[in-house]
């Protein structure tokens, strides 16, 4: 759907934060190290090695991040210019308190025949696997990748949200491609975008999706505010959407306002 946008077609979109605070203030990057490391570059090494956990980790383990947040080096945060286009995503974290399904917001989109790339994160579908099935055979939806457990994606340890970030280049790795390989094996979907649990990335992370053959997904403004906003406060998100936009909300939290307001 998002390849169907950047061609022409409609989308929707979204971010999450664990229902944490709001995502719209979007931090800058860090200060720039004294004699910082280059960030490889995805044509450093050849893509057979590239797409091996070993290859990776080789290319990478040496590499110093300069830069922390939601807009980062490499990340999509608007659809492309010319297209006449805005996007629209929806998340499903997964975990304890993020497995629900919001059935009638996505009963609308089917009704009202609106296209939506929905992110999701394997804790989620292992938890709606029936949905799953169905959301893989309708034809408004593209699903993409959440990651495993819905971890900020950091080469060294960072945090958002209090939510802890993957720690070495392997645990990146891991945790864009344990999803994915999930959802090929399991649903026969072969994920093209990428958003990191609560959006945040550093570069050498973002480079890594690269590698991989993912498209490092972020997003223009928020929408939901990690599925904390009020359907009265959505609505007029939605109608501020214009042109080469891209909105992050969410699906999985039915009792949130998103669905309402949307």
């Amino acid at each position: 759907m998002l390849g169907g946008v950047l061609a022409g077609a409609g989308i929707l979109l979204a971010a999450c934060s664990d229902g944490s605070p709001s995502a719209r203030q979007t931090p800058s990057p860090d200060p720039t190290p004294e004699s910082p490391s280059p960030t490889p570059q995805p044509s450093d090494v050849e893509d057979s090695e590239a797409i091996t956990k070993e290859g990776i980790r080789e290319k990478y383990e040496s590499a110093a991040p300069r830069q922390w947040g939601l807009e980062v080096d490499g990340v999509m945060t608007h659809v492309e210019s010319g297209s006449g286009r805005a996007a629209l995503t929806l998340d499903a974290c997964g975990g304890p308190h993020g497995s629900g399904v919001d059935r009638e917001l996505l009963n609308q989109l089917q009704r009202r025949g609106i296209s939506a790339t929905l992110f999701v994160n394997q804790r989620w579908c292992s938890e709606n696997q029936s949905t799953m099935e169905q959301l893989v055979d309708e034809k408004f939806f593209e699903l993409a990748n959440h990651g495993t457990s819905h971890r900020p994606l950091s080469v060294d340890g960072r945090s958002a949200y209090g939510v802890a970030g993957t720690a070495s280049v392997v645990e990146v790795f891991d945790e864009i491609m344990e999803n994915q390989e999930y959802l090929a094996d399991t649903y026969e979907v072969q994920c093209q975008y990428m958003r990191s649990g609560t959006a945040h990335w550093d570069e050498i992370a973002v480079s890594i999706c690269a590698d991989l053959g993912l498209t490092a997904l972020g997003f223009t403004t928020n929408l939901d505010d990690g599925a904390t906003a009020a359907a009265e406060d959505v609505t007029p998100a939605m109608y501020d959407l214009t042109p080469g936009g891209i909105r992050p909300g969410h699906f999985n939290q039915p009792a949130a306002g998103t669905g309402q307001g949307i």
